[in-house]
């Protein structure tokens, strides 16, 4: 479906109306752009201005009539809102290529041998190499959920001051949890001997108490909620199966006191489902409702082994999936019925998931893959959803997970000034016969030109306003040196594991 296009001034006399960029003075002006308009489609304003106030879009005028402190030349270039990745985890940031072959429970204990122990210029190093990737393919707001163990009140001040000093808006959900990690015991991997040596050292995911956890979540909040105007804390519930019903009920009130959003892994993996209903006798979907807690507040990663009953209940409720395509994909967890949510009125966002089960943070690409997966998974043709939908769920599906705060995803008056600008004469992009479509099948990242996050130019033709990047490698380097020799129990233990598998698998 193309989109459709207005040109010149004609178009002004309709679009004013929505939106009516008054009075006179800006902090900044995005001079000549083409505006993509997410609405219904997509709509295309050629030849504009788009106006910016106080961190949010004042109003689209037409070219030249805008006066600010600062003017971005926009000509040839094609303004759209800024991507949402709605749920990563920066702590993988440095662990490419670490992952392949392996299934969730063997990922998930290297996963620990890699991210356990680490300290403040650690945290802040590879959450800042996410975030610089993040930003210049287009990517404005993530969803961090953080650490890789249950996390103390020191670990959030050194991810808050990361992303705040980047100028990158990010929800750092609080990881934690009350209960053993039962869906990652080796018993239930098929084939292996159960007696693999367990000598991990200091256990990392050791549970706390609930009311420790509150303690934690409500320091982090008072602390570091609206650091900077640009980072949000809430709850993040590991998974619902490794906490207990009290600390599930219990992060719900702290987000509804605050106006939180919480954000959790749901339903990754088959074994999450089974455990589910041998401990409640029905869905964790199912669960969580008659806790009487499932509602808009919650995002909800991955969320792979729902039925169609889980599914009526999150549009009901009108909780966020966040569809990972390719971390599913990557470690065999299955294909999320997309198609069927979508159908049904649930909000759907994307996310990338960690960069060790995914090795992007391209939400370009993860846009691509929702598509391509219902149609190689039997969705019949008519079901298919399409570049609007992809779109959506990367802008307006994110925003969704973000309850608080300025409104994400749009390009009109009085939502965030996140905005990314193309070059029209990126070979993705050149020449533009449907925008949607070559944003979501063509473009990966590599014609953003401009980035801006509140109205302020962070990423601009290749360079970062506030951050070194080759600094931040430099010592990324370093960190996985020391991170191998600090955790040695973890990795024999997650070595004799993975070893185990394989020969359970070549038996």
């Amino acid at each position: 479906m193309g989109a459709s296009r207005l040109t010149g001034r004609a178009g002004f006399a309709h679009h004013d109306r929505m939106n009516d960029p008054s009075g006179t003075s800006a902090d900044t002006v995005i001079r000549r752009c083409a505006a993509l308009i997410p609405r219904d489609g997509a709509l295309v304003l050629e030849d504009c201005d788009i106006v910016v106030r106080g961190g949010l879009i004042a109003g689209i005028a037409a070219p030249g009539e805008g006066e600010a402190a600062r003017i971005v030349e926009g000509g040839n270039r094609l303004a759209a809102p800024g991507l949402v990745n709605a749920h990563t985890h920066s702590p993988l940031n440095v662990l490419r290529g670490t992952a392949d072959g392996m299934d969730h429970v063997g990922f998930m204990w290297t996963n620990q041998a890699d991210t356990a122990g680490r300290g403040e210029e650690e945290i802040a190093i590879s959450a800042t190499l996410g975030a610089l990737d993040m930003l210049r393919s287009g990517v404005t707001a993530a969803i961090d959920h953080y650490p890789e163990q249950n996390c103390a009140a020191a670990d959030v001040g050194p991810l808050a001051r990361a992303y705040a000093g980047i100028g990158m808006r990010a929800a750092i959900a609080l990881r934690v949890f009350d209960m053993e990690y039962d869906d990652i015991d080796p018993a239930y991997v098929d084939g292996v001997d159960i007696s693999v040596d367990r000598d991990l050292g200091d256990n990392p995911l050791e549970p706390l108490a609930a009311d420790e956890i509150a303690a934690v979540c409500e320091e982090a909040v008072d602390r570091w909620h609206g650091h900077g105007e640009l980072i949000s804390i809430m709850p993040g519930p590991s998974n619902p199966v490794r906490c207990s019903d009290a600390m599930l009920v219990r992060c719900h009130e702290i987000a509804a006191a605050r106006d939180l959003g919480i954000h959790t892994h749901l339903l990754e993996t088959r074994i999450q489902r089974t455990l589910a209903r041998e401990r409640f006798g029905r869905t964790m979907v199912a669960q969580l409702d008659a806790l009487g807690i499932l509602d808009r507040r919650w995002s909800m990663a991955h969320t792979v082994w729902v039925d169609d009953d889980d599914i009526a209940l999150l549009a009901d409720r009108e909780s966020v999936v966040v569809h990972n395509p390719h971390s599913n994909s990557k470690i065999g967890a299955g294909v999320a019925p997309v198609a069927r949510m979508l159908a049904k009125g649930v909000p759907v966002a994307l996310g990338t998931d960690g960069a060790s089960t995914n090795d992007t943070l391209s939400i370009h690409e993860a846009m691509s893959l929702a598509l391509l997966l219902p149609r190689i998974s039997g969705v019949p043709r008519a079901d298919w959803p399409g570049p609007a939908a992809a779109f959506d769920m990367a802008t307006r599906g994110g925003a969704a997970a973000f309850p608080s705060g300025p409104r994400l995803g749009a390009i009109e008056a009085g939502a965030a000034a996140d905005l990314v600008l193309y070059d029209l004469d990126a070979p993705s992009l050149a020449p533009l016969n449907d925008p949607l479509q070559q944003l979501v099948f063509a473009e990966r990242g590599r014609g953003v030109r401009t980035v801006l996050v509140a109205g302020e130019v962070v990423y601009e033709d290749g360079r970062f306003a506030s951050a070194d990047a080759d600094a931040a490698i430099r010592t990324a380097r370093e960190m996985r040196e020391s991170q191998k020799d600090r955790n040695r129990a973890l990795y024999r233990f997650a070595e004799a594991l993975e070893a185990a598998q394989e020969g359970a698998a070549g038996r």
